[in-house]
């Protein structure tokens, strides 16, 4: 009987990890050398991997396919700066907007993605700043 009482609370204490889960970790670094900041942002908006890049998100009230993306070197002058944006193993129109003051905040870029009937659709991208 003893054994057995062992072995419930042991499976429910592994059961209690499995259901916790992990934090999430914070983005890898993007190996871009000849950008001055970039980013790699999967399609709801997690900032995947970055270089001075401090966040990504979805634009809060916009439709599908609007996101913000905060360059965090203060030194980056957005309104001087080659910005350049794709689209990541998807058939789908990018727009980036460098400056943009999202959600009130300034130093980021407006990326705004569209399929190929230009309807909104959240899909992965990469950014940079060169």
């Amino acid at each position: 009987m003893r054994t057995r009482i062992l072995a419930l609370v042991t499976a429910a204490v592994a059961s209690m990890t499995v259901l916790a889960g992990t934090a999430s970790a914070a983005p890898a670094d993007l190996n871009a050398p000849y950008a001055r900041a970039a980013a790699k942002v999967a399609g709801d908006g997690t900032l995947l991997a970055a270089k001075n890049v401090v966040s990504a998100e979805r634009f809060n009230g916009r439709p599908t396919g609007y996101y913000c993306v905060a360059v965090s070197d203060p030194t980056i002058d957005l309104r001087n700066a080659a910005v350049l944006a794709t689209v990541n193993n998807y058939r789908a129109m990018i727009t980036a907007i460098p400056n943009s003051n999202c959600n009130g905040r300034t130093n980021t870029i407006t990326v705004v993605t569209t399929d190929y009937t230009n309807d909104f659709r959240d899909v992965p991208f990469t950014v940079a700043v060169l």
